[in-house]
């Protein structure tokens, strides 16, 4: 169901609505405040706030402004966020300018920032990746024909696709790891 009409019920006296919101956007928000603050606890906290905090501010919410409800529920976790780790002494946090390059691209803010995430992660497990596996499929990724894998690690090329295999199984598994078990995994 879309934001607005939920927002809609919510505002016109129906609680049980915003549940929806919840659940619609927890996942991929608390993953995006995960990201910042880096602390599963932390996160977890600052979510519930953030929800709250919109729960108590949706009168104020103005669709008309052009901005989508997604965008205003990033912006508010980003800005308690940055609340959070001041008060810790850690400063680390997405820019409003990498925001605007983001609306720029005429890309949805949650959709960029889980692509963001989604990259970072894959990024992080490929550095992850014990060899001979890694450089295989970095290889791959990069175009590389099973042939010219083959030739340049000097291996068999059923070598290479059992390593191509296992590579991607344990990339399967870090980043399960990265975004917080099953059903999150993404077949590389």
């Amino acid at each position: 169901m879309d934001d607005q009409i939920i927002i809609k019920q919510v505002l016109s006296g129906d609680i049980d609505a915003y549940a929806q919101l919840v659940h619609k956007h927890h996942r991929n928000l608390l993953a995006f405040i995960y990201r910042l603050v880096k602390d599963a606890d932390l996160a977890e906290d600052i979510g519930q706030e953030v929800f709250l905090n919109v729960y108590k501010e949706l009168p104020r919410f103005d669709p008309g402004r052009g901005t989508p409800f997604a965008a205003w529920l990033y912006i508010v976790a980003r800005n308690q966020c940055i609340s959070e780790l001041r008060k810790m002494g850690r400063t680390e946090f997405v820019s409003a300018d990498h925001l605007q390059r983001i609306a720029d691209k005429g890309e949805t803010v949650e959709s960029a920032l889980i692509r963001q995430e989604e990259l970072e992660a894959l990024r992080a497990t490929l550095q992850e990746l014990p060899e001979p596996f890694r450089s295989t499929i970095l290889m791959s990724l990069q175009g590389a024909t099973l042939e010219e894998i083959a030739n340049k690690c000097g291996v068999p090329q059923a070598t290479v696709k059992t390593r191509l295999f296992r590579a991607r199984e344990k990339l399967t598994l870090l980043l399960k790891g990265h975004f917080g078990g099953a059903g999150h995994e993404r077949k590389i």
